[in-house]
């Protein structure tokens, strides 16, 4: 097996992780070289690849530039006789819960005040697609929980980062009778906004969800 593949990424890059997560599923050894976030500072990316965006991959003597090109590469070269399809994102903290639906979604709405989160919103998915398109599902609400202290800082640092805001916790039967409580992975929502240095805000509101998660677990 080739040893000597290099990708050129940002760890806050979600085209990057999208790569990294080919490659891990395709179980290829890689060496990750981290790339500054400011584009002037990308002299050696751009000596090796003629760009100065991520991700890029070296395997030998090929240069694969953007995400959609070296998926398409990797499929090609090391992905046949793979059968198993690419696992699901992991981006919720997840727990099983037993009680009443209203019950669990009164614990839920505890669980994230002890943690610093209000809720401002409360959509009803069953309700609303009975509503809409007169279809049955199961029993879903999806509360949309925030902390203001870190809104605020985030919103500081990226004004558009409303757009991915607030954090969803969502309180869902599955098709078996079974309620699941699950919370956003915050690193996995603002690494849309491809921001490193939001990364640190991030690890922390995921501290938050977590201990609210592991809450209502206990």
């Amino acid at each position: 097996m080739n040893n000597s593949m290099i990708l050129y990424q940002r760890e806050g890059c979600p085209y990057c992780q999208i790569v990294r997560k080919k490659l891990d599923f395709l179980n290829l050894p890689v060496l990750l070289v981290p790339v500054p976030q400011n584009g002037e500072d990308r002299d050696e990316l751009y000596r090796v690849s003629g760009v100065r965006t991520v991700p890029v991959l070296v395997d030998q003597d090929k240069v694969i530039v953007e995400s959609e090109a070296i998926l398409s590469y990797l499929d090609e070269v090391y992905g046949k006789g793979v059968s198993a399809k690419m696992p699901s994102n992991d981006y919720g903290l997840r727990t099983e819960m037993e009680g009443s639906f209203d019950d669990i979604i009164e614990k839920t709405i505890s669980a994230l005040k002890d943690q610093g989160f209000g809720v401002l919103t409360d959509i009803n998915v069953k309700k609303t697609l009975k509503a809409k398109l007169d279809v049955d599902v199961p029993q879903q609400v999806i509360l949309g929980a925030c902390s203001p202290k870190y809104a605020h800082g985030a919103l500081e640092a990226e004004e558009d980062l409303g757009l991915l805001l607030p954090c969803n916790v969502v309180v869902r039967q599955d098709k078996q009778g079974k309620t699941w409580v699950t919370a956003v992975n915050p690193l996995k929502l603002l690494s849309v906004a491809g921001r490193d240095d939001l990364l640190p805000v991030a690890k922390e509101v995921k501290n938050k969800l977590s201990a609210a998660i592991s809450a209502l677990a206990a």
